[in-house]
């Protein structure tokens, strides 16, 4: 079992690199409310995915009901540049002699 200490540093770890490589993590209050009970240790990780799947429909649907509110949303995106693996060796990857 993890402690909660344990989690804290993981969720740390994985919110500074997602920020480092310019893809930072949900700050929706909610989502953020349940990665503490997750830390706490009342949620498990499968918990805390479905959960946060579930948060990710209810913003779909909440969009698709806004007349014009996906337009608006593509029109003001800005491009990302996602890290391949080949340029940052700390980038997680899966290869056939693993």
């Amino acid at each position: 079992m993890i402690d909660s200490d344990r989690r804290r540093m993981i969720f740390d770890q994985v919110r500074d690199k997602a920020i480092a490589r310019g893809m930072p993590i949900d700050d929706d209050p909610e989502f953020l409310g349940r990665v503490e009970l997750w830390i706490n240790g009342e949620y498990d990780i499968s918990e805390l995915r479905s959960r946060y799947n579930d948060l990710t429909v209810r913003r779909v649907q909440r969009v698709r009901s806004i007349p014009g509110a996906l337009e608006r949303t593509l029109t003001d995106a800005k491009p990302i540049d996602i890290p391949s693996a080949d340029s940052d060796p700390s980038y997680p990857t899966v290869r056939d002699d693993d």
